[in-house]
C-alpha cells in the first residue's frame, strides 16, 4: 500500500525541492552576491530555459529571481562566455536552456544524434557546394562571436526562402544550427536582437553527416530517431533522469521525462532501479477527490510550511510541464503569446504568482522602460476549482497586499520607478487600491 500524503504536502515538498520560499532580496546586490544567487538557482533547476520575449522580463532571468530576489541579470551573461568563471553553455535541454557544465556533457548524446541525421538543408548546401560547411565553420572560427545571418552575409548566402513554415533560413543558416545542435560550434552568448553568438576552434574537424530523412531541415529534440548508430546513451539518460527526479523532488514519471526532454522509454528503466534501490518510493497524494500517484525522492525535503510571494515564469521548472502545473497547483495554463488577442483570458504574457504554496493570481506585466513604469495589463485570481473545494482560498483581500509587495520588487528590480494597475481582471480592483 503506499505511503499516503496531503495535497499541499506534495506542493510544499515540490516548491522545497526547487529551492523556493527563502529569502529573497528587495534591491540589486552586488555583483558577487548576483552570481551566488544563480549558482544556488542552479544547484536546485541544472537549467534554465531560455526565451526571447522581454515585454517584463526575460524567462531565464526569472527564476533566479522568484527564488532569490533581486540580482544583476549581466551576471548570466557573463557566466555564459568561455573562461574560467564559466557555469553554464546552451544546450538543447528543455527546449533551448542555460545548462550546467554536468548536464551539457551529459547531453553529448543528443548532439551525437543530431550529427547523424539527415537534414534536407544542410543536404541541399552541401549538395550545391561540398566545400559549403567547411567555410561556415572556418567563418565561425575566425570571426567569432557571429550570428549566423552575419554567417551567411559573409559568405554571400543571406537570401532566405520566401516562402515556407516554420523557421525561415538560409542553407547557411541552416549549416549553423545544424553545427551548433551536433556541438561543432558553441554558443557563447546572445547578440542585442537575441541571436546566438557562436563560436568554433580554427581548423575543428567537420562532422560525419550521416542518412536519415528529415526534408525540412527540423530536429526533434528527444533525439526519437535516428539513433540506429549511436553509442548506448543509456548511462547518460540514467544521471538526468536522477537530476530530474531529485530537483522535482515529488513527480510522475511524465514529469521526470519532461525535465530534460527525454522519452518515456529513456526514462522508464532507470526509474524502475531507483524505486527497486528505493531512491524514490510510491506515494498517493490525494487531490480532491482522486488519488494521484506520484514518486518521491528519498531525498525530498519535508513538506513544512513554504514563505513565499514570488512571481513566475511559465518556463520556470516549477510551471513549464503543464500537466503537472496542473495536477498540483490546480492550474490550467495557457501562454497568451500564440493565442489571438481576442481568444487571450489572462492577456499577452501572463506570471503566475505563488502565494505560499498556492498559485493564487497571474498578471500580465509589461516593463515600460521609456517612462520608467511597470504596467499591470491585467490581474486575474486563480480560479483553483478542484482546490477550493477541500481548503480555504484566498481571495482578493488577502492576495492583493502580498502581490503588491512584490509587484515593488519586481519594479525596483527591472530599475522601474512606479506601477500603474490597467484595471482589467477580477483582481485588478483591490490591487489599484493597494498600489493607489
Amino acid at each position: 500500500m503506499p505511503e499516503r500524503l496531503s495535497w499541499r504536502s506534495a506542493r510544499r515538498i515540490a516548491l522545497r525541492a526547487q529551492g523556493i520560499g527563502g529569502r529573497r532580496a528587495d534591491d540589486l546586490p552586488a555583483r558577487a552576491a548576483s552570481r551566488r544567487s544563480l549558482e544556488r538557482t542552479l544547484e536546485r533547476t541544472h537549467l534554465l530555459q531560455i526565451d526571447s520575449v522581454s515585454v517584463f522580463a526575460r524567462a531565464h532571468h526569472m527564476p533566479v529571481f522568484t527564488r532569490r530576489g533581486c540580482w544583476d541579470v549581466d551576471v548570466l551573461d557573463r557566466a555564459s562566455r568561455p573562461g574560467r568563471g564559466r557555469l553554464v553553455q546552451e544546450a538543447l535541454a528543455h527546449e533551448a536552456a542555460f545548462t550546467t557544465a554536468e548536464v551539457h556533457s551529459l547531453l553529448g548524446f543528443r548532439r551525437e544524434r543530431a550529427a547523424r541525421r539527415d537534414w534536407g538543408a544542410v543536404r541541399r548546401a552541401a549538395g550545391s557546394d561540398a566545400g559549403a560547411m567547411r567555410r561556415v565553420l572556418d567563418v565561425i572560427a575566425e570571426h567569432g562571436p557571429i550570428s549566423a545571418a552575419a554567417v551567411a552575409r559573409l559568405v554571400g548566402d543571406d537570401e532566405k526562402p520566401a516562402e515556407g513554415w516554420g523557421w525561415r533560413r538560409s542553407d547557411t543558416q541552416w549549416l549553423v544550427e545544424y553545427l551548433f545542435r551536433a556541438g561543432h560550434v558553441d554558443c557563447v552568448g546572445r547578440s542585442a536582437q537575441f541571436e546566438r553568438l557562436y563560436a568554433a576552434d580554427a581548423g575543428a574537424p567537420l562532422p560525419d553527416h550521416a542518412s536519415s530523412s528529415d526534408p525540412e531541415g527540423r530536429e526533434d529534440v528527444t533525439g526519437a530517431e535516428g539513433a540506429g548508430s549511436d553509442p548506448d546513451p543509456s548511462a547518460a539518460q540514467g544521471e538526468l533522469t536522477r537530476r530530474a527526479a531529485k530537483a522535482l523532488g515529488i513527480a510522475s514519471p511524465a514529469d521526470i521525462a519532461d525535465y530534460f526532454r527525454l522519452r518515456a522509454a529513456e526514462v522508464a528503466p532507470h526509474i524502475r532501479d531507483m524505486v527497486e534501490t528505493g531512491t524514490l518510493r510510491e506515494v498517493a497524494v490525494r487531490r480532491g477527490s482522486q488519488d494521484l500517484p506520484l514518486l518521491l525522492h528519498h531525498e525530498a525535503p519535508r513538506p513544512a510550511p513554504v514563505t513565499a510571494a514570488a512571481l513566475v515564469s511559465p518556463f520556470d521548472p516549477v510551471a513549464f510541464h503543464r500537466p503537472r502545473l496542473r495536477d498540483l497547483f490546480d492550474v490550467e495554463y495557457r501562454i497568451g503569446i500564440y493565442t489571438p488577442r481576442a481568444q487571450r483570458t489572462h492577456g499577452y504574457y501572463a506570471l503566475p504568482f505563488l502565494l505560499d504554496d498556492r498559485i493564487v493570481a497571474r498578471v500580465d506585466l509589461r516593463s515600460d522602460r521609456r517612462r520608467g513604469v511597470l504596467e499591470v495589463c491585467e490581474a486575474h485570481l486563480e480560479p483553483l476549482p478542484a482546490m477550493s473545494a477541500r481548503e480555504s482560498v484566498p481571495g482578493a483581500d488577502e492576495v492583493a497586499p502580498a502581490l503588491a509587495e512584490e509587484l515593488g520588487r519586481a519594479a525596483r528590480w527591472q530599475g522601474l520607478t512606479s506601477i500603474e494597475v490597467l484595471g482589467v481582471g477580477d483582481l485588478a480592483p483591490a490591487l489599484a487600491e493597494m498600489l493607489s
